[in-house]
């Protein structure tokens, strides 16, 4: 059983290859394409909380805590910057994403994190590690499942934001619903990407049939 994160409302920028980072609400870029009808594929997004000065400036801190972090990341999976962290309070902080530029780690100063449930707000939690990182980090238990490799946050061509459940714990129609919509509705099933343009399986709040999505722009 997978944990279910419980931090509030903390989050970061995204990076949209190959373009800048910048801070969102929805994607300009999708927005415009849905809007005209011709999305033709689904944009990849990085979020990046660090850059060489530090941590990024159009970001707001939350909290301050301290933990361990020694296993992948269960919900930004396939980043080896990526890690599932446990604070003092055995608060479950994840995913928490290593700064690239600081310098080596060592037993008098192991370093921070910043941790963040959702690529679609600008909160985030600093973790400053007990112990350096491991880098033999144990894998998580859902990156042996092909089936759980599916991105972080979705956003749908209709401006739709869904981010990745860390529990499956609804099933509808045979299919796992593996995301949950800000607006209130899910997506059930894994995410099609058999062709640049990927499709989901979303259901609205309140109906009763699915309909086939866009994914316009996908978070890692």
């Amino acid at each position: 059983m997978r944990r279910l994160l419980v931090l509030t409302g903390i989050v970061s920028l995204l990076v949209l290859v190959p373009m800048a980072v910048i801070a969102q609400d929805s994607t300009p870029e999708a927005e415009s394409e849905a809007a005209a009808g011709d999305l033709t594929i689904t944009i990849p997004a990085y979020v990046f909380p660090y850059d060489s000065d530090g941590l990024n400036a159009d970001l707001t801190v939350t909290a301050n805590v301290s933990g361990v972090c020694d296993s992948d990341s269960l919900m930004a999976t396939g980043r080896p910057d990526a890690w599932d962290c446990l604070g003092e309070d055995n608060q479950v902080y994840d995913p928490c994403f290593e700064n690239p530029f600081a310098p080596t780690s060592s037993a008098d100063d192991p370093g921070e994190l910043a941790c963040m449930t959702s690529p679609f707000t600008d909160e985030v939690v600093l973790l400053a590690l007990n112990v350096p990182l491991d880098r033999d980090k144990e894998a998580g238990p859902g990156n042996d499942v092909d089936s759980w490799n599916l991105p972080w946050g979705l956003e749908l061509a209709g401006g739709e934001q869904c981010l990745l459940l860390a529990n499956i714990e609804v099933v509808l129609a045979g299919e796992a619903v593996h995301y949950e919509c800000m607006d209130g509705g899910t997506i059930l099933g894994v995410v099609d990407r058999s062709q640049p343009l990927w499709t989901v399986m979303y259901l609205a709040d309140g109906e009763m049939v699915t309909t086939l999505a866009d994914v316009a722009v996908a978070w890692s």
